[in-house]
């Protein structure tokens, strides 16, 4: 039995459509194929009220949202002359034009509710669509290193439930993967299946024609009685060869994004902006309406577009365990004498503590293994210095950048070389478990392997192997040791490769196949990450292009034209056109600039110090070039 999506809905909704499917399946039967291969919590029935019901929902807010742009946008006078003036009549005062006017609004009203209406629906009905094509694409992505997975565990002589078993137990690894094999093993332990019948289901329901194709020459090869390790070595070769396709429509749907990013929230808003201004000096009041259109749709939009973005990565996205380490702490206590027992010095106990709270981010750490909330707190206290500083010789608008520079300054400098650091590790990582499986093929141990490698230089790699080999050597596990490298780095590489190896070590003395395809599987990761940078910089650069023809015609159009006026009466409000150009510029750098680091590295974080350039610009403009 499926356990239901916790999404409120009237079960009396429910009821009907479950008698509606019952009258005519094959109706539905497009719908429930979606949805089995979504894998989603989820029956036909409940989706379809959970739609019915939602958009309902969703009407009434876009009714309530298209009066209030009516009241803010539409000036009702000159709405009744341009309705009259189409039909030829004249405009006069003492008519009541109220049913025209609401007349108008009903219709106005009426298309946005049939349109927020249409839109839920169709948005709530095509989600598992949705989620089933982010899960193929995971899946195509993924699919040859389990088969190398497979066939090392293989050749370990692991039998075929057990390799589906471990498969479907390494999410951090293969993502959406590991839910097809889970499938199959909760279909043979819960309902009892063979694993024959259980294949053959997944091989039905899979979004992927790849995992289709693959388990059903797997299902072939099983009846026919061939050799596993030959089948899987074949397949690895074949599906290695293909990886690259699913990397590249990745990379073409995040230009795609990029795109339509660029012309729909930065050269669009520019070009209203522009044409909203004229409108203005012929004596049309819009402005304020579309600053407050702007500025509502731009965050939400912002937002779906870094969620879209997220969500289609061919990645899974993993959290690295988190593990209270046990430390030990020295405490000076005083010998009471005459007494049988000692005292402990407080003081020095909470002089003690509050040294390492504030050393403890910088004592014999690596960039790396900094921790943000401590650094964020000493920046913050350098910021409000700074602040009380500079606040009694500038001015209260110059006295706020300042600060703010100083305490977002350090946070980005802190960002950028974690994130290069962390890159120049994962670069190395695949030779690191290249040369553990060469040191095993000779015949070394793991431990023994990593006595070699930290003679060799591996960059900064080679301070976590020297780390690893102490703790070794100090007592520790080789499995803990490992875990340890895996909470100082916080890579998602590193992540997704630490599991796997940990499991070969302790199947098996011998870990030269699974670390060879953990190898492959790190260079893939990393080539991947490569090549977005190298291709979404072109977009990050047409960013900052726009962002700079935005500024220049911003300029251009308040100091040159707005102020060229013979007559500045004739201008109306030559401060509320400066104040809405200057809000819209701020949301608009704002916003761009996160976009532009989710593009280029998949983090909202990388966004940072480009949204801080177009502020910064934004400043400067406003407050020095534009009188």
């Amino acid at each position: 039995m499926k356990e239901e999506i916790r999404v409120y809905v009237p079960q009396r909704l429910v009821r009907y459509y479950r008698r509606q499917i019952s009258k005519n399946p094959g109706k539905y039967r497009v719908i429930e194929k979606t949805i089995d291969a979504s894998r989603l919590p989820l029956t036909v029935q409940r989706l379809l009220a959970i739609a019915i019901f939602y958009s309902f929902i969703a009407s009434i807010a876009g009714i309530i949202f298209g009066f209030m742009l009516f009241r803010s946008l539409i000036p009702e006078v000159e709405l009744v002359k341009a309705i009259l003036d189409l039909f030829g009549y004249e405009y006069s005062q003492e008519v009541n034009y109220f049913p025209i006017i609401f007349g108008f609004l009903f219709f106005w009203i009426l298309i946005f509710g049939i349109v927020t209406y249409n839109l839920a629906n169709y948005l709530i009905l095509y989600y598992p669509a949705f989620i089933a094509n982010r899960r193929k694409s995971e899946i195509d992505i993924y699919l040859p290193h389990a088969i190398n997975m497979m066939l090392g565990m293989t050749t370990g002589g692991i039998g075929i439930h057990e390799i589906f078993r471990s498969l479907s137990e390494s999410k951090s690894m293969f993502g959406e993967l590991s839910k097809e094999f889970a499938t199959v093993v909760k279909m043979s332990d819960i309902f009892e299946e063979d694993m024959l019948t259980s294949i053959r289901y997944v091989r039905d329901t899979t979004p992927s024609e790849k995992l289709s194709a693959f388990l059903d020459d797997f299902v072939f090869m099983l009846k026919g009685g061939g050799s596993m390790s030959s089948f899987l070595e074949n397949k690895s070769r074949e599906y290695l060869e293909t990886q690259e396709i699913g990397f590249n429509s990745f990379l073409d749907f995040l230009s795609l994004m990029a795109e339509v990013y660029l012309s729909a929230f930065i050269l669009l808003p520019l070009f209203l902006l522009i044409m909203f201004v004229v409108m203005q000096v012929s004596g049309e009041i819009v402005l304020e309406g579309y600053k407050f259109v702007i500025l509502t749709i731009l965050p939400v939009s912002t937002i779906l577009f870094i969620y879209l973005i997220k969500a289609a990565i061919p990645v899974p996205r993993i959290k690295t365990e988190v593990e209270k380490s046990a430390t030990m702490e020295d405490i000076r206590a005083d010998v009471v004498s005459g007494e049988n027992g000692f005292k402990i010095n407080r003081f020095r106990r909470i002089l003690k503590k509050i040294k390492i709270y504030f050393l403890f981010p910088y004592l014999d750490r690596a960039v790396y293994a900094l921790h943000y909330r401590i650094f964020l707190f000493h920046v913050s206290i350098f910021a409000l210095i700074v602040f009380v500083v500079s606040s009694r010789f500038m001015s209260f608008d110059r006295v706020l950048v300042v600060s703010f520079s100083a305490f977002i300054i350090p946070t980005l400098a802190l960002i950028e070389l974690k994130d290069r650091v962390i890159a120049q590790i994962e670069r190395r990582i695949p030779d690191v478990f290249r040369e553990l499986a060469i040191l095993n093929e000779a015949g070394l141990n793991i431990i023994e392997a990593l006595r070699v490698l930290t003679t060799v230089e591996f960059g900064i790699i080679s301070r976590e192997l020297s780390l690893m080999r102490k703790d070794i050597e100090w007592g520790e596990s080789v499995v803990r040791a490992f875990k340890k490298m895996e909470m100082r780095i916080k890579s998602d590489v590193i992540a997704k490769i630490i599991p796997i190896s940990i499991k070969a070590i302790d199947t098996s003395p011998t870990f030269k196949d699974a670390f060879l395809t953990v190898s492959n599987f790190a260079t893939a990761e990393v080539r991947f990450k490569n090549k977005i940078k190298s291709n979404m910089f072109t977009y990050v650069v047409i960013i900052y292009f726009s962002m700079a023809v935005f500024f220049v015609i911003v300029y251009t159009l308040i100091n040159n034209i707005l102020y060229g006026f013979g007559d500045v009466t004739a201008v109306p409000n030559i401060e509320l056109i400066k104040e809405t150009f200057l809000h819209i510029s701020v949301a608009v750098g704002f916003f761009s600039g996160i976009i532009a680091g989710v593009i280029s590295s998949g983090k909202v974080t990388a966004g940072l110090k480009h949204s801080y350039v177009f502020l910064l610009v934004t400043y400067i403009l406003y407050g020095y070039l534009i009188t």
